[in-house]
């Protein structure tokens, strides 16, 4: 995997020895916390040396924040040297095959259970999970995408992962597109309300959909609400509820959205 890493990206990317020292010295400094002399030559064969060594004999969830890290670095060095031809900003969009497209590709092919998912390496590998959960997070609404954006990354930390918290902000994300879509807020803005209020403005909402989501929803409780240990989204929850509730609720908002455009 590291070969194939290193001809896809670093290849590609090698600008030169300035740009090359920096990213040494990002892997030297920042990853591996080691002092860093700005007057010293990093040589290529040294610095993957380390990095081998990490990926043969250092633990799975160390790789993969190796991993993490490395092509974070390289994703913040294109968005600064080629700016809006590689990542449009406004949109929270890339214009071509971004590094994390280029690393899940990699992934895939050397079946890897994890996926790049807005930046953060994400135990999701089925291709359709990994669709709906994208399409999700790229909706034009903030508000979407700022919930899912967390439920991601609560259920990506591999130090401390948050399972409950994670799925709070999924079910919140459903509230929010919910929220976009009816322009009910506050108090009045539960998920059955604001569900009838889509139907009541021409939604067609498949009723065996509908029963479903609000039974699942009913586990839960609602997003503010106190959850139970038995419960879905208790403090006993684990990493299956919490993937489960990131795609559920990440095609939920992918429908309501679809069949309100419609």
């Amino acid at each position: 995997m590291l070969s194939l890493l290193y001809k896809k990206v670093y290849e590609d990317i090698y600008y030169g020895r300035d740009v090359i020292q920096n990213f040494f010295m990002y892997v030297m400094g920042q990853i591996y916390a080691e002092p860093i002399d700005c007057r010293h030559t990093y040589y290529d064969s040294n610095v993957f040396e380390i990095i081998n060594k990490t990926i043969q004999e250092d633990s799975y969830y160390d790789v993969l924040t190796l991993i993490e890290a490395i092509i974070e670095y390289w994703d913040s060095y294109l968005r600064d040297t080629e700016g809006c031809d590689y990542y449009d900003e406004y949109n929270r969009r890339y214009q071509g095959e971004s590094i994390y497209e280029v690393v899940n590709s990699i992934f895939q092919r050397e079946f890897i259970g994890y996926r790049f998912v807005d930046g953060k390496l994400t135990p999701i590998s089925d291709e359709f999970e990994l669709k709906e959960v994208e399409q999700a997070l790229d909706s034009p609404y903030s508000s979407v995408y700022d919930h899912l954006s967390k439920a991601n990354k609560l259920i990506a930390d591999r130090n401390k992962p948050d399972y409950e918290n994670s799925i709070k902000e999924s079910i919140s994300a459903v509230e929010a597109i919910c929220e976009v879509l009816t322009g009910i807020t506050g108090r009045e803005a539960t998920l059955g309300k604001m569900l009838k209020k889509l139907e009541e403005n021409g939604v067609v909402i498949h009723s065996g959909l509908k029963a479903a989501f609000n039974s699942l929803y009913g586990y839960t409780s609602d997003a503010n609400g106190i959850r139970h240990a038995g419960n879905i989204g208790g403090p006993a929850s684990t990493f299956e509820e919490a993937k489960f509730m990131l795609v559920s609720c990440s095609a939920f908002v992918n429908y309501l959205i679809a069949v309100n455009a419609n």
